[in-house]
């Protein structure tokens, strides 16, 4: 007689994973087509209702209708994704980043959740997933383009297709990277080197992007006063200062990085013909907004005020450190090598993103606001790369003393 243990015997049943589930077994091409289509419905949608609301909330409905708030929403997440919009008076390029970090974030938790959903498929699988999520995603934002197009307002078409496919490519492709755990395996596999660069990089714009943010609340406290007069001319009720806080949200961002050129020396400008630095202040009239009362007074600035080109090497200095502690190395020339390396690379990150960051945002002096993308490449390269050079020195003989 055959007992039923020596059926059930470890010899004879196939080994299961306890992790296991029938979601696992679905196509990863599958779940990130779904992701590319819910992450950009789901950012639209939300901002779609903030132009209902502000529309009902200002005037109560009284002038234009329901479109009209539903097609501004839609401009608004448009020009997140880099697409310029044609007015009547103006063309504004300028990407609110604000939004645009919104929708990296949707991106990333529905491309997560379609990597830890699907079935593992290896890197190429992995690969054909990201471009499918993107391929997806810059669809519907071509279709959103056509669809919020009119005679007065009109989004470019191949701009909403090319950003929207970046946006998905980023937020989607880490996401997938991160949930199928390929991202995991990829790291593994790279040189220490690479990897220290790529973390002292990040680590690096993260430091020197603080320091803009400390630079940009200070100058705003030590201007409180012209910021209220601003709002306080705007004569806007609370459900319009409600809508307002919500734009100075989305550009804030923006702002930040202006003021992390500030620190690097370059500085920007706010309309033609103008320039901001710690060298020189040459203003015109501008805008009635409430983040720009946080300009300087025009002139020459104050002597001290040159002791802010110190900050983006003590940046270099910290990322390099930071990134000592978590891939440590004991010889002067490697840690050398990664912290000028780290610092050289953040100072190319920030320049891409602040490129990015400006723009046209109005008629007349108003097309050029931004920073010029030379000056903040070479000056972010040198300083933060000298302090990456000294810092990686810091850290090694840290470690030998060790």
């Amino acid at each position: 007689m055959v007992r039923v243990t020596d059926v059930l015997s470890p010899a004879t049943t196939p080994p299961t994973d306890p992790g296991a589930s029938p979601q696992r077994r679905r196509p990863l091409a599958v779940t990130a087509m779904l992701a590319g289509a819910a992450a950009p419905a789901a950012v639209l949608a939300f901002c779609m209702a903030v132009g209902l609301v502000g529309w009902f909330a200002t005037d109560s409905g009284t002038h234009g209708d329901t479109r009209d708030a539903i097609r501004a929403g839609a401009d608004a997440w448009l020009l997140a994704h880099g697409s310029r919009l044609a007015l009547p008076v103006a063309t504004v390029t300028v990407v609110p980043l604000g939004l645009t970090l919104l929708c990296v974030y949707a991106c990333f938790r529905f491309g997560r959740w379609a990597g830890r959903t699907s079935a593992d498929e290896g890197p190429r699988g992995t690969a054909l997933a990201v471009v499918v999520m993107a391929g997806v995603y810059g669809v519907l934002a071509t279709g959103t383009a056509v669809l919020a197009s009119t005679s007065e307002a009109q989004p470019g078409l191949l701009r909403a297709f090319i950003g929207g496919m970046v946006v998905a490519l980023i937020g989607g492709g880490l996401g997938i990277a991160v949930g199928s755990g390929w991202l995991g395996r990829a790291r593994s596999r790279l040189p220490r080197t690479v990897t220290a660069v790529g973390v002292g990089a990040v680590s690096t714009v993260l430091l020197l992007y603080a320091a803009g943010a400390v630079l940009l609340a200070g100058a705003l406290l030590s201007h409180f006063g012209t910021a209220a007069n601003v709002l306080a001319g705007l004569r806007i009720d609370a459900s319009g200062a409600a809508l307002y806080t919500v734009v100075v949200v989305a550009v804030t961002p923006n702002a930040v990085l202006l003021s992390t050129c500030y620190l690097l020396g370059p500085g920007f400008v706010v309309g033609a013909g103008t320039v901001v630095s710690p060298s020189a202040v040459l203003l015109g009239p501008v805008p009635a907004f409430p983040l720009l009362a946080a300009l300087p007074r025009e002139g020459a600035p104050a002597w001290w005020t040159t002791a802010f080109l110190a900050v983006p090497v003590l940046a270099g200095l910290g990322g390099a450190m930071l990134t000592a502690r978590r891939l440590p190395v004991d010889r002067y020339e490697s840690a050398v090598l990664r912290g000028l390396g780290g610092g050289a690379g953040a100072g190319v990150l920030l320049a891409v993103l602040t490129v990015v960051a400006g723009g046209a945002v109005g008629p007349g002096r108003m097309t050029d606001v931004g920073a010029p993308f030379l000056e903040v490449l070479v000056a972010g390269a040198v300083a933060m790369g000298l302090g990456g050079a000294v810092g990686g020195v810091l850290a090694a003989w840290w470690v030998r003393r060790r």
